[in-house]
């Protein structure tokens, strides 16, 4: 009985991707994401059934016909899609206003620059990420777009420069303090001055930055538009999320927690956030 409960389980949790669909042809392809993210067969079935076919490029609803490009062999990919278009911790429908610019920090793959161009198709729309090794995912992600999405090879810090950066796909990140020897290093750029100089009338921002935020935060508060919305995640205790954060609420922004998840060895949470402010 149990075996046969797991798998009713199972096909509940894959009808949910080709209901994300934005036209009948989206549907086999989200079938098949489907199939794989929820394991329905062994890996060797599934080498069997995938073939070369292991690069999907369906259109979602969520995106209004944006592609977006998944590589069912790359399990952050599938995790990132998931977190996106099925949790949905960025919610775009909660933005009441079309905004003069989107920027997305931490691009990665993209999927989130591919939501904002289907949401905000007349926005400008800027992504930034600092890890090489992600740049020809991310690359091939915004050729697939009919929205222009500009890209910056660049990590968002307070500074223009170089920095020390460790780890990949994503979770790589800045190196604090900075270690002047580091073998690996990304350019970065002050992320503030750049937000002031672009001076927008108003704003959707997302920063996920894994840590950086920290020194960020008390930055950039004063270069955003009265009208802002920001998705945000923090990786630190709820105390200093609280120092952070307490600022944007001085500053008249609502500020609502909407994903929390314990980091593994860690004293902290994975936390997503939403803050608003209107005119």
């Amino acid at each position: 009985m149990q075996p046969f409960k797991r798998l009713l389980r199972k096909i509940r949790s894959v009808r949910q991707y080709p209901a994300l669909a934005f036209g009948a042809r989206d549907r086999r392809e989200l079938w098949l994401l489907g199939l794989v993210r929820n394991r329905v067969f062994g890996a060797r079935a599934a080498r069997l059934l995938l073939g070369d076919r292991r690069l999907i490029t369906p259109r979602l609803a969520l995106t209004r016909g944006e592609k977006v490009r998944v590589q069912l062999d790359r399990l952050d990919q599938v995790d990132v899609f998931d977190e996106i278009f099925l949790t949905r911790i960025y919610d775009v429908d909660a933005v009441d206003f079309a905004p003069a610019l989107v920027v997305d920090c931490g691009a990665y793959c993209g999927y989130f620059s591919a939501l904002a161009a289907g949401a905000f198709p007349r926005s400008r729309i800027v992504c930034f990420e600092a890890n090489p090794a992600n740049l020809p995912v991310l690359e091939a992600q915004l050729a697939l777009l009919v929205a222009k999405v500009e890209l910056r090879a660049e990590a968002v810090y307070v500074l223009d420069g170089t920095m020390a950066f460790s780890g990949g796909g994503i979770g790589g990140g800045l190196v604090e303090p900075d270690d002047p020897l580091s073998l690996r290093r990304v350019a970065c750029i002050d992320f503030p001055r750049w937000l002031r100089e672009s001076s927008p009338t108003s704003l959707v921002l997302k920063l996920d930055v894994e840590g950086a935020e920290a020194g960020l935060l008390p930055a950039t508060l004063d270069c955003l538009p009265r009208r802002t919305t920001f998705f945000l995640e923090t990786h630190h205790t709820d105390a200093v999320c609280e120092a952070l954060l307490a600022p944007y609420r001085e500053a008249g922004f609502d500020v609502r927690e909407i994903r929390r998840r314990p980091a593994k060895d860690e004293s902290f949470s994975y936390i997503e956030w939403l803050l608003t402010r209107k005119e």
